[in-house]
Parts: structure tokens; sequence; C-alpha cells
């Protein structure tokens, strides 16, 4: 590749990123309702019609901000560098991350869940990536478990959801604490849940399971 040729490669890519970062900003001051693709487009300098070129509508657009600026992201990078790594520490880090990520986009987190009981189609986009999301950390404990390193007998999608859903469920309960308070009790948190999984998952001799 020239370099006269990688700049037009690239620029798509770019500006694709700052409506994203653009969008954020903007849903996060002002609330999804309160914020047009007008708006956005304001804000990067672009037409709206550039928008709708990289995203069909102002749902999807939401959803990609919430997929590629927070969990989704961080949790396909993660499993990823995962199937060297001991179960237990995996587990940690997943559950550390995703409390991590919550709490930094925290009021991102709360607009979009709220937004999702208005709008049918965010909440099928959201529903798309949050499935596509356990799938992965489900597909990782499979390959985990063909090597032996689980138990046969766990369903591994259910893991998975739980993993997700009990972070979820500890921000919505404590993630308002102030930022020290929150550190030390997330990472209680991530120590023992990932302690608890692990020893729920690998195999027991002793018991033949």
């Amino acid at each position: 590749m020239t370099p006269s040729t990688e700049p037009r490669r690239r620029a798509p890519e770019q500006r694709r990123e700052e409506i994203l970062d653009a969008a954020v900003r903007l849903f996060c001051e002002r609330g999804y309702e309160g914020t047009t693709i007008r708006d956005i487009a304001r804000e990067v300098g672009i037409t709206e019609g550039l928008i709708y070129h990289y995203f069909p509508s102002k749902a999807a657009l939401v959803a990609a901000c919430w997929r590629q600026r927070s969990w989704h992201a961080f949790a396909m990078t993660m499993i990823h560098e995962a199937d060297n790594r001991p179960i237990e520490e995996v587990l940690y880090r997943l559950i550390r991350g995703h409390l991590a990520v919550l709490y930094e986009h925290g009021t991102e987190v709360r607009m979009h869940a709220a937004e999702m009981l208005r709008d049918g189609e965010l909440a099928e986009i959201s529903q798309r990536y949050n499935d596509q999301t356990q799938y992965a950390v489900a597909s990782y404990l499979r390959r985990r478990q063909v090597l032996g390193h689980i138990r046969p007998d766990v369903d591994l999608g259910v893991v998975a959801e739980c993993i997700l859903g009990s972070t979820i469920t500890f921000f919505v309960i404590h993630g308002r604490l102030p930022k020290d308070r929150w550190a030390s009790l997330s990472e209680r948190m991530a120590v023992q849940f990932s302690r608890l999984l692990t020893h729920g998952l690998i195999p027991h001799p002793e018991t033949g399971a």
C-alpha cells in the first residue's frame, strides 16, 4: 500500500470513530430523545446524510456506541487473549473489567437502559449485541470444557448469563458510590465471584464431577 492510498482507506474508519465519539458525548449530556442526528452531524462537522451512510438509524448509532465504547469491545479483546490463562484469572478479568466499564460509563449505561424500555428497535439491537457477548464468553468456556478443564455437566450458556447479569445487577445497586468505595467493593466482588465460579466449574477428582 502506498502512502497516497492509505489516508483514503483510513478516512472512513476515522470518520466513523468521530461520529461515535460525538454521539457518546451528546447522548450522555442530553439523553437519547434530546439528541438528534442533526445535533451529532453538527458536532462532527458533517452532513446528516453521511451519518446515515454509517448508521441506518439513531437506534443503530446508540447501539454501536454501547457495543464499541463499553463492555462488548473489552470482552472480545479479553476472550481473544484468554486461552492460555488460568480460568480463575480470566473470569476475574472479565468480571472486574465489566464492572469498571459500567462504572466509567455510568451515565451512558443508565440512559441506554432507560431508552430500551421506550424504543423497541434499540432494545432489539442491544439484545443482539448482548447475545453476541454472552455467546463469546460461553464459547471460551466450552473450549476449556473440551480440554477437560471444566466439568462436562455444566450449562455454560447459563454461566455466561450469570456473569453478565450479576455484574450489571451489582452496578445497578452500587454504581453511584464514590469512586474509592466503588473500587474497593467491586474488587472484592470480582475476586470472590470469580473464585466461586471457578470452584463450581472445575472438575473435582474426589467426587468424580
